[in-house]
């Protein structure tokens, strides 16, 4: 059985909580979507750094298991800031913008793998946001 750390414990159950006391900042936006990050979730150790991010979609999307719509999401995703890559830690798919409505999906994966950040994307403007004081 693993050890569940502090850290573990204290971001699960900041999870649970944070969507309803969230400060959403906007740091972008585009005709698909509006990005939002809640500087107050943001952890750092030493060259990562973890944040929670919403994209709040203008023109809502599908979920492809379930078909229903799907107008924004919530995240915990962990950046490196050394080689400028992310990966998803933990999401949640809402049928209401902002977070609100139901939870269609609620998907942790705290193990996978980093992956590069494209150029204008939501990733790279919440990489710049949690990485910016490393």
């Amino acid at each position: 059985m693993k050890k569940i750390t502090l850290l573990s414990l204290v971001t699960f159950m900041f999870l649970l909580t944070a969507n309803a006391y969230a400060a959403w900042q906007e740091i972008g936006q585009n005709e698909q979507s509006t990005v939002s990050v809640d500087r107050a979730t943001l952890k750092t150790q030493g060259n990562t750094a973890q944040i929670l991010s919403m994209l709040d979609f203008k023109q809502p999307g599908q979920d492809p298991q379930t078909k229903e719509t799907i107008k924004s999401i919530i995240g915990l995703n962990e950046y490196d800031c050394n080689s400028g890559q992310y990966r998803p830690i933990e999401f949640k798919l809402f049928t209401g913008n902002r977070g609100k409505g139901k939870v269609i999906q609620d998907q942790k994966s705290p193990d996978s793998p980093y992956e590069s950040i494209p150029n204008g994307s939501w990733a790279a403007g919440v990489f710049n946001v949690a990485c910016r004081n490393k």
